[in-house]
């Protein structure tokens, strides 16, 4: 088994949380067969087929959909068009089932908006969402070609957070500084995803109400938990001099090094180094939400719910509780756990 703070945190059980691991395993799987389909269909080093979702951060299951992007970037051209269509077709036939009715995936997404459109009226929710999703949650499938590319996007976006920054001008030595206007984007992320919860219970007649409920509450709450730390990671590191002309590219590398492991791992370094006690709590709850995401008659029961029904159903109550159990663990790693960290908790993430 692969050394990970997660396996760490297993105190050699290799049984402990069987059900992430399952997910872990079938989240290669899916994957390899993913870079088996797109083969060459990615003709040049400016485009990269990126998965998001479940697929991304290793918690695939068997019902799963697959929200999947072809990055490009380079200019326009009339064959990313027939690319998009290509793949469609090839996903299908291998029996992927396909991202939500909102538009976000399954398409061509352009670096310079995602690099570019940050704030103002051009940053459109759906421009919003597949940029903060790049940071928290993604992956590139193909060879060398798609992750150069993949990578290379990525390290952008993070170049602009970094060096429009008041925090990094040169004149700030401070210590303790993290990056805020990333963090301020990621908070505002998880506020949007809470507000287009509630929007879709009415543009969606109530449908899927109860799954979509308790994926708030968890694996939409681990994105945000993992961004936050992130952010705050950097004035948590072992004391070095980084009031240099190097802070930037010292902290977009120590960024993007957050970005490779799926937001469940870096979630496990920070409760391994600070709050190991928590692990059960936190793990065995996720442990247990995916369990129910992998048994599909649990799964098409929660789909069917109503939220005039919810509330008396066993299976939900459950999850409910299982959330609730999650979140309380939550709280106490981010304000009780450890001083510095709760420091710059309430600090950065309330004000």
């Amino acid at each position: 088994m692969q050394a990970t703070a997660l396996n760490d945190l297993r105190g050699g059980d290799a049984t402990r949380w069987s059900n992430i691991a399952e997910a872990v395993s079938l989240s290669r799987t899916k994957s390899a067969e993913l870079a088996d389909l797109v083969g060459d269909l990615l003709p040049t080093d400016e485009g990269s087929l990126v998965v998001f979702g479940s697929l991304a951060r290793s918690e695939y299951t068997p019902d799963s959909d697959l929200d999947w992007a072809i990055l490009i970037d380079g200019q326009a051209d009339s064959l990313h068009s027939k690319i998009v269509q290509s793949l469609r077709n090839k996903l299908d036939e291998a029996g992927f089932k396909v991202p939500g009715p909102t538009e976000i995936f399954g398409g061509l997404v352009f670096s310079h908006d995602v690099v570019h459109a940050i704030g103002g009226e051009e940053d459109t929710n759906r421009n919003t969402t597949r940029r903060l999703l790049l940071v928290l949650e993604s992956k590139a499938i193909g060879g060398e070609l798609s992750a150069a590319a993949h990578g290379r996007i990525l390290n952008a976006v993070l170049n602009r957070y970094i060096l429009e920054d008041g925090s990094f001008i040169a004149s700030n030595r401070r210590k303790d500084r993290i990056p805020r206007f990333l963090l301020n984007d990621v908070i505002r992320f998880w506020r949007t995803m809470a507000v287009d919860y509630a929007s879709k219970y009415r543009s969606r007649s109530g449908d899927k109400w109860a799954l979509r409920n308790i994926k708030l509450r968890m694996s939409r709450k681990l994105i945000f938990v993992s961004g936050l730390l992130m952010c705050v990671s950097w004035a948590l590191r072992e004391s070095e001099n980084t009031d240099d002309e190097l802070v930037v590219p010292k902290l977009v590398t120590h960024l993007h090094t957050w970005t490779k492991r799926p937001p469940l791992e870096s979630l496990a370094v920070i409760v391994k180094q600070y709050a190991p006690e928590l692990a059960s709590n936190i793990f065995d709850c996720y442990d247990a939400f995916l369990a129910m995401l992998a048994d599909n008659e649990r799964r098409l029961r929660l789909e069917r719910l109503s939220p005039d029904q919810a509330y008396e159903d066993d299976l939900f109550l459950e999850a409910r509780r299982i959330a609730t159990t999650f979140d309380a663990a939550l709280t106490t790693l981010l304000f009780e756990s450890d001083g510095d960290l709760s420091r710059l908790v309430k600090k950065y993430g309330v004000f």
